[in-house]
């Protein structure tokens, strides 16, 4: 007996979608994970069939976790099951990192076959059959294509879609030129054009994934030539959500939320749509309503609707809605003197490179108010957050901080004047975070003084003096009627323009 025959034996329900999360395995691993996730949702079912009524997964979890028919282990697997699902259903969301498909495929498919034999163990008591973990073929691949091109089915059309748009997402990190349209290269161009192709002939047919897999594609194309390309890339968005397709509901809220191609701005509406999604335990229109409860987005302030819309996505794993639930507490909405429970969410998102979570802890860290973390943890959050674009000038700003005040070493204070430059530089080219330049200045001569310092200990027979540039005084551009380059500047330097606020 084969993995495969054994979950057919455990459950045939069960069974079909292990072996079709099997098959997809090696050649779309994202789509397998969306297999598991429905597995995760009918093994919920089968433990306790009063929730087969229940679209949101989170309370099918929640109920047998409950209903004491379930252990911790179980919970664990189940999670591993939703959260990578819940990723591979919505890779956008986690732009800021890379999603290692095939990794989470080989942890969420031992997860499934524990699951299996956990239901087998209450059944028939502890005494398993053996069973061998056969190896995915491409046998499969090949049968799709065939069925794809010749027999023209749209399911097969729309996997070898999602197959080839997988590829062209993990060959997109290799490119180094992109087209403006769509984001994609000369790598990943031919994968993306097969995948659009395979796509729109299933979308065609009706098939409701195809669909909005092919709209939203459209949806997203850049560029004034593709204002109908966009308009007719919502239209088969909107088709799948009037089927009731979790993800295309949520899309339809985007739209109206922010206004599109095809549909105004209503937030009232937006609003609708995202809890539509929600009632699919859909992770980003459960965070995003939470959002719009909080602020009065189409409707009035609810913080408590917030709190529980932003709780069931954080336990789906969404890392937005756990940095979420921190910020709440903050404003003391949320986990009123349980602080250890906010920053336990804190630390969920952080570990999923959540980049704002990461440097907010890192200066929890700091502060010391995060047992059994030291300033070495600190120092690696911020590091890893100089990259992500909206958190680089804080973390500049903050590691050359925390280096210049912790650290007595010249290669530690040379890095620290480095990130401090880097800092100002960020901020002037990108004219954000101003308020900071006053305080790069500081630190600027701050960490020069303590070089000298440490240098003239260290060689006291000679003289040093840390390159520190001269003070630097940043005014903002001139926005009057316009000057010629050689006139005098009219902000009264006395300057030609050219030389001055140009």
């Amino acid at each position: 007996m084969n993995d495969i025959e054994f979950a057919h034996s455990v459950s045939p329900r069960l069974g079909a979608l292990y072996e079709q999360a099997k098959e997809l395995a090696s050649t779309t691993p994202g789509h397998a994970l969306t297999f598991l996730r429905s597995f995760a949702a009918i093994f919920c079912e089968t433990l306790d069939p009063s929730t087969k009524g229940e679209p949101n997964l989170n309370r099918k979890i929640a109920t047998v976790l409950t209903g004491g028919l379930t252990s911790e282990k179980v919970l664990a697997k189940l999670r591993t099951l939703q959260n990578s699902g819940n990723k591979a259903a919505h890779p956008e969301e986690y732009d800021w990192t890379t999603l290692d498909f095939p990794a989470m495929v080989e942890e969420a498919l031992p997860a499934a076959r524990y699951l299996l034999e956990h239901l087998r163990w209450l059944s028939q008591g502890p005494a398993l059959p053996e069973y061998t973990v056969s190896k995915p073929t491409l046998h499969n691949q090949r049968e799709l294509s065939f069925r794809a091109i010749f027999e023209e089915n749209p399911d097969a059309q729309y996997t070898l879609g999602i197959h080839f748009k997988e590829k062209a997402d993990h060959l997109k990190a290799s490119d180094y030129i992109f087209r403006s349209d769509d984001g994609y290269g000369f790598t990943s161009r031919s994968a993306i054009d097969q995948a659009i192709h395979w796509l729109k002939l299933a979308a065609v047919s009706s098939h409701i994934e195809a669909m909005y897999e092919y709209g939203a594609y459209l949806a997203r194309l850049q560029g004034d030539a593709f204002e109908d390309k966009r308009r007719e890339g919502e239209h088969y968005v909107w088709q799948a959500s009037e089927r009731n397709h979790a993800e295309a509901l949520a899309v339809m809220g985007d739209y109206y939320f922010w206004g599109s191609a095809r549909y105004e701005q209503d937030l009232e509406y937006a609003r609708e749509l995202y809890q539509q999604a929600a009632v699919h335990s859909h992770p980003r229109a459960l965070a995003q309503l939470g959002r719009m409860h909080e602020r009065g987005l189409g409707g009035r302030v609810d913080f408590h609707a917030a709190f529980q819309c932003s709780l069931q996505s954080a336990e789906a794993g969404f890392p937005q809605a756990q940095f979420h639930l921190y910020t709440l507490h903050l404003q003391g909405h949320a986990f009123a003197g349980e602080s250890s429970a906010a920053v336990n969410w804190l630390i969920e998102a952080a570990e999923q490179k959540h980049p704002e979570a990461m440097l907010e802890l890192a200066g929890l860290i700091t502060q010391k108010r995060v047992p059994d973390r030291t300033v070495i943890d600190a120092q690696a959050l911020y590091e890893q957050c100089i990259g992500p674009h909206h958190t680089r000038i804080k973390a500049l700003y903050a590691l050359a901080n925390l280096l210049a005040i912790r650290s007595e070493e010249l290669d530690a204070l040379n890095h620290a004047l480095s990130y401090v430059y880097n800092c100002k530089d960020e901020i002037v080219n990108r004219a954000e975070h101003h308020d900071l330049l006053p305080g790069c200045e500081r630190l600027t001569a701050f960490i020069g003084e303590k070089i000298n310092t440490l240098m003239a200990r260290a060689y006291p027979q000679f003289s040093f003096r840390a390159a520190v540039p001269p003070t630097i005084t940043h005014q903002p551009a001139y926005i009057g009627p316009p000057v010629g380059r050689n006139e005098p500047c009219p902000c009264g330097s006395e300057k030609k323009y050219k030389h001055c606020c140009r």
